[in-house]
């Protein structure tokens, strides 16, 4: 969790320095969603990236561990990492899904995603198919795929990574004392990502509220932290 309060302060403290403008408190939660929104569906497309380069880059299992980690300790967010997959297997679950697996009686293979051109010609001569080893998919529409292996199609075994959820509305609450928005955490709702996320949340708040007063300095400013950020990520 990130203390919204934290954030909030910090943001308009940053906004402020050399009167760059005032965010208000309903801008400040549609940027506080909209980043951390951001943020989580991210972490989709870096898990998929670096999965795709961990053969080549072995060094890239620690991200992908990582990246699991900030996913499932998000409050309202539920890991599977067996769910069957039914309709003669077909048919996807609901949730965002990752990994294909076949599971047998000793081993748990994963699947590799490909193109179902690629598939006719696996199966479509004895020399392919000889080294057709591998198990392999291909999407057949919504929810919806098809695997084979050197034996044809495979209905029966598999199964795959699924998670459900996104992380709650955050909201910074408030009583107006003497004209002036006053903190209330009675009616305020923590940023619902890892705490190791405070410095990006801000950074695209910012961002975000650069665009929203026309302030390109401090977009500007906004997207350095930004890329100090993720330099110091990838170190």
């Amino acid at each position: 969790m990130i203390n919204i309060d934290t954030v909030y302060q910090t943001v308009q403290a940053l906004a402020n320095k050399e009167q760059r403008g005032y965010i208000t408190p309903q801008e400040f939660n549609l940027f506080a969603n909209q980043a951390q929104h951001d943020i989580f569906e991210q972490y989709f497309y870096d898990l998929n990236a670096f999965r795709a380069q961990r053969p080549q880059m072995p060094e890239l299992g620690d991200s992908v561990t990582n990246l699991m980690e900030k996913i499932r300790d998000v409050a309202g967010v539920n890991y599977s990492s067996s769910t069957p997959i039914t309709g003669n297997g077909t048919q996807l679950p609901t949730g965002r899904v990752g990994r294909i697996f076949l599971n047998t009686a000793t081993v748990r293979r994963t699947l590799k995603l490909i193109d179902p051109d690629e598939i006719q010609d696996l199966l479509g001569s004895k020399w392919h198919q000889e080294g057709f080893t591998d198990a392999v998919y291909y999407e057949d529409g919504d929810k919806l795929i098809r695997a084979f292996d050197g034996g044809g199609q495979i209905t029966n075994g598999l199964s795959c990574e699924v998670v459900t959820g996104r992380p709650a509305l955050a909201f910074w609450g408030y009583v107006i004392v003497n004209e002036e928005a006053m903190y209330n955490s009675g009616s305020s709702e923590d940023i619902d990502l890892s705490a190791s996320e405070r410095s990006n949340v801000i950074v695209k708040i910012l961002k975000l509220a650069g665009i929203s007063i026309e302030d390109s300095s401090l977009y500007q400013a906004a997207t350095a932290e930004e890329q100090m950020n993720i330099q110091q990520e990838n170190k």
